[in-house]
This record gives C-alpha cells, structure tokens and sequence, in this order.
C-alpha cells in the first residue's frame, strides 16, 4: 500500500486508488480522509464523489455487511 498526499493524475499498472470512508477532504489527513494505491481486493466499491476527477475511476473501502 502506497499513501497518496495529493490527488494522482495516473494510476501504476495492476494498481488502484483507494480512500477510507471518510467524506473526502482536500488534503490527506484533513478530518481522518486517507487515500492510497494498492491492488484491487474484493472488499472495495467503485466510488462516485467527485474526489479524483482526473482518474477514470476510484473506489472506497466497502461498508462491512451486517
């Protein structure tokens, strides 16, 4: 896993972007947002903030099922 500090503009081959479940934030950090590259994994859903406008897509760790 690779923290990110600033918005990417690309993603590394095989990778993916991810931020935490925390409403976005401009800066990492602000308010407990976090967000990072890792490989997908099935515990992640497609994301549709607004927060990477840049990237095709991105996603945000999935609620937990109860």
């Amino acid at each position: 896993m690779k923290y990110l500090y600033e918005t990417p503009r690309s993603v590394a081959p095989g990778k993916v972007v991810v931020h935490n479940h925390i409403r976005p934030a401009r800066s990492s950090g602000a308010r407990g947002f976090r967000a990072w590259e890792q490989a997908p994994t099935s515990n992640l859903e497609e994301c549709y903030c607004g927060w990477a406008p840049r990237l095709p897509r991105h996603y945000r760790v999935a609620a937990p099922l109860t």
